[in-house]
């Protein structure tokens, strides 16, 4: 399905995550990230969280999920649930270190991938029926002046 110009940005940004969540889990290809030690893992999930997923998230939780709240009852609660993911996602970084290194690596990835998933497939679907063109296209220009 092609995405509406103003969600791109968004779904760029999803497609370099699931590179990330799929090098973290266990059964990750022993290629790129993949190869590496579970510290040196955990370094470049906390690099990407800090330099892609914070402005991610903020993008999607200040631009995005304003615009479409209120719209319609399904999608509302989709980006509710959403936004307990966002959340349970920024818990799950400050405890990778907690027990076993490269079980909670994967448990990230894990939780990472089904998150995309869940936007690109459901989420983004539901906004682009719900949401119309023209606050779409504002969207567009508001995300193209942050992400430069």
């Amino acid at each position: 399905m092609k995405r509406h110009s103003a969600i791109v940005p968004l779904s760029h940004d999803h497609h370099h995550a699931l590179i990330l969540a799929q090098a973290l889990k266990k059964n990750a290809p022993k290629t790129g990230l993949g190869s590496k030690s579970p510290e040196e893992k955990l370094k470049a999930v906390i690099n990407a969280y800090n330099t892609e997923l914070i402005p991610h998230f903020d993008h999607e939780e200040v631009l995005l999920f304003p615009l479409a709240l209120g719209k319609d009852e399904e999608l509302d609660k989709m980006i509710h649930d959403i936004l307990e993911e966002h959340n349970k996602i920024r818990n799950s970084i400050e405890t990778l270190r907690d027990g076993d290194l490269e079980e909670n690596l994967d448990a990230f990835g894990k939780l990472l991938e089904n998150h995309v998933r869940t936007e690109e497939r459901i989420l983004f679907t539901k906004i682009e029926e719900v949401v119309g063109d023209e606050e779409l296209n504002i969207l567009n220009g508001q995300i193209i002046a942050v992400k430069g």
